[in-house]
């Protein structure tokens, strides 16, 4: 994507808002270069400071801070989910994670889940968080978000370093080590990074599993509604198989030419849902079942990435890039299934993927810039998971798997055409085939007004895409079936307010509609479950000094209507059985303050709220569940949405508090105190976190304390 140099932060603040509005930087929303000012889409930057200062655990935290509408929730069966501006599913494969430009979803099963939970951070320059669709640059999957992770480089580093972390009551130790290596040129280097976490989580009674039924086990314990689970529950955000998180990077640059080479190692254990280990008719076990004999569930994985690219300037004004490289993907899940809670699946399979992609990039003349481009992907699934050596590869989806390939091509160009000097319009289109699907389409529209100095105007219409996940595409190409892809159409509308060069205000307001598309596995097919409109406005306010910086945003997502295909099942909202009118797995309202204050030379003191003021949708879906159950409206019995006779607990208001401190050692030390969910001291209510799906369970987040200390050589 483009990219320029951008001035360092001292810098900026000395320039006025008209010099402000024309530098350019490093984009992650667009082909062609532009400004900040001018870039046709709602973009949240997150940069090494604002990292060091929250002192974040992992991405979830991280970008929960400082990105306005997204929110994460955990889940029983699969990985925890991100979400943005209300999407959310059961898999990771309506957003992508980009690093250095090279998408790293995983796409046999799940999607997006490198990366997201490994503590260690230090490697990162700066994360990009496109709010909204992004399939008109990076291809399908791209619906409700895009989060590209720029590492740091030869060119772009920030010293070599050691950082130690060690975390009290969530208990974890991470080591990580960056040094950088000159061959004798300004542009020829090497960075190599390692980074390493034992994570042993949080126990039961610093974060509370807590159930929103009376039940009793097959055991013989029994929980009350509200309260913390009696028995025993893997600790919260414990790594998978007790292996060690791990990151290795290796970052080569000559001049014009870059090569990276990352590994990443993580994964978690994960707490049960109650139907597992509960006997009929709210679960499957058989009563007298010792809790001994009810395997612990867990998602892992384990990715190898090479990334080549080359830059050629062809003439004063254009470009080529060739871009391709290697990548290596390994999904481990151990989960039960309603039907058999005593016999584990172990979902294990590895896939590989080879790139090859050119960008060429232009300007026909002073108001116009053009990029066009292809790729191609062959990708290998269904091998061996080296994870688990002596198992074959399988799929829930697929049972056993037999190897197969499949290649995927896509087109893309994008023309920013500056019309006045206050009017700039961007037109993008890709076009995206998969040897298992149809021809995939997504354009953008943008108009772009800058009246003045101050002020900015955005519209901005689109069109996403995804696709299914590589073992459905599979699963329908053998049944001779041809898969369509889920689309979501959306308008936003963007105002900017240059206050000052410290002070600036964004105001965003969108509607979507969106499909939701399931896979049928009696039909082998992928038919539309549903289909809905809803919309929502974001508000921001940033203030940024030498001194001080702080960030605010509240936003809101409203359900606008809600039409479910006939008979079909879904937990996305109750809306379609006449209970309210949100959606199930969202707080439909969020506010979050984050801030820092350089005291003096020595001393640095951060601090942050994040406030989910309810969750209005899974009320209604468990008030739903509770009528259907009791033959009050009709409905199959569930178990997964229900809750005991008046029970609220999960779906109330959730506040986080974070607050750190950072003193310096003499020149080149660094010692951190950072407090995380510090509420929970007073009432673990405060730090609940919703399940997604089982919307009457939750976990608390545990308060706790991490101690850092770094020096840089």
């Amino acid at each position: 994507m483009a990219a320029a140099q951008q001035p360092a932060d001292d810098t900026v603040l000395g320039l006025d808002l008209d010099q402000l509005g024309k530098i350019e930087v490093p984009q992650s929303a667009t082909i062609t270069p532009t400004s900040a000012r001018r870039v046709p889409a709602s973009v949240t930057v997150v940069d090494r400071q604002m990292i060091r200062d929250t002192g974040a655990r992992n991405l979830f935290d991280l970008l929960e801070t400082f990105a306005p509408g997204f929110h994460y929730l955990p889940h029983h069966w699969e990985a925890p989910h991100m979400g943005m501006r209300g999407l959310i599913g059961d898999r990771e494969d309506k957003y992508l994670i980009v690093l250095n430009g090279r998408v790293l979803n995983e796409k046999t099963h799940f999607g997006a889940l490198s990366e997201r939970d490994l503590p260690m951070l230090d490697d990162i320059s700066r994360i990009d968080v496109v709010r909204g669709p992004g399939s008109v640059i990076y291809g399908p999957g791209a619906v409700s978000m895009v989060i590209s992770i720029q590492t740091e480089s030869f060119a772009d580093n920030s010293g070599d370093a050691s950082t130690v972390k060690l975390g009290a009551f969530e208990q974890f130790q991470s080591l990580e080590l960056k040094k950088v290596l000159t061959f004798g040129e300004d542009r020829h280097g090497l960075l190599l990074y390692a980074g390493i976490s034992n994570y042993d989580g949080a126990d039961q009674s610093n974060s509370a599993m807590v159930y929103g039924n009376t039940l009793t086990t097959a055991w013989g314990d029994q929980a009350r509604a509200g309260e913390a689970a009696s028995f025993a529950v893997p600790n919260n955000h414990e790594a998978w198989r007790d292996l060690a998180k791990l990151k290795l990077h290796a970052d080569y640059q000559y001049r014009d030419f870059r090569a990276w080479l990352r590994y990443s190692r993580g994964g978690e254990q994960l707490a049960s849902e109650h139907k597992v280990f509960t006997t009929p008719p709210m679960g499957s076990a058989t009563e007298g079942t010792a809790e001994s004999a009810f395997p612990v569930q867990g998602v892992g994985y384990q990715q190898l990435t090479l990334d080549l690219a080359q830059r050629w300037s062809l003439t004063p004004t254009s470009s080529l890039e060739l871009k391709g490289g290697y990548e290596s993907f390994d999904y481990e899940r151990r989960f039960t299934t309603p039907l058999d809670v005593l016999n584990a699946r172990f979902e294990s399979h590895r896939e590989e993927e080879y790139l090859l992609r050119a960008t060429y990039s232009g300007h026909p003349s002073e108001t116009q810039s053009l990029a066009l481009g292809a790729e191609y992907v062959y990708s290998r699934f269904g091998l061996k998971s080296p994870g688990y050596p002596d198992l074959e590869a399988w799929s829930s989806t697929l049972g056993a798997i037999e190897p197969w390939g499949s290649s995927a091509i896509g087109l893309f160009g994008e023309h920013q055409w500056q019309w006045s000097d206050t009017l700039t319009q961007f037109f993008g289109l890709r076009a995206d085939k998969d040897d298992y699907s149809e021809w995939m389409w997504s354009p953008r529209w943008s108009l772009v007004y800058a009246p003045n100095e101050q002020d900015t105007f955005k519209s901005v219409l689109s069109r996403s895409v995804r696709k299914n996940n590589a073992e459905e595409l599979r699963k329908q190409h053998l049944a001779g079936q041809t898969s369509a892809p889920e689309e979501l159409s959306g308008l936003e509308l963007i105002y900017q307010r240059a206050f000052s060069p410290a002070l600036k205000l964004n105001l965003s307001m969108y509607y979507n509609k969106a499909e939701i598309f399931g896979f049928e596995s009696t039909t082998l097919s992928s038919t539309r479950v549903a289909d809905f409109t809803y919309g929502g406005a974001e508000l921001e306010l940033g203030y940024k000094t030498d001194s001080v910086r702080v960030d605010f945003s509240h936003s809101w997502t409203k359900l606008r209507d809600f039409n479910i295909a006939p008979g079909a099942r879904q937990k996305v909202s109750a809306a379609a059985q006449g209970f309210g009118n949100d959606l199930s797995n969202w707080s439909s309202q969020m506010t979050k303050l984050a801030a820092s204050w350089q005291a003096c030379a020595d001393w640095r003191l951060s601090g942050s709220v994040r406030v989910f003021w309810g969750y209005p949708g899974a009320q209604d879906m468990i008030d739903y569940t509770n009528a259907a159950n009791s033959g009050l409206v009709s409905g199959a019995y569930s178990a997964t949405a229900s809750s005991d006779p008046g029970y609220e607990d999960s779906t109330g208001p959730a506040t986080f508090l974070d607050l750190g401190a950072e003193y310096r050692i003499g020149r080149n030390d660094h010692v951190s105190l950072n407090g995380y969910n510090l509420l929970g001291w007073l009432d673990q209510k405060n730090n609940k976190r919703m399940y997604l799906i089982n919307v009457s369970n939750y976990r608390s987040e545990a308060a706790a304390l991490a101690l850092s200390y770094r020096h840089a050589f």
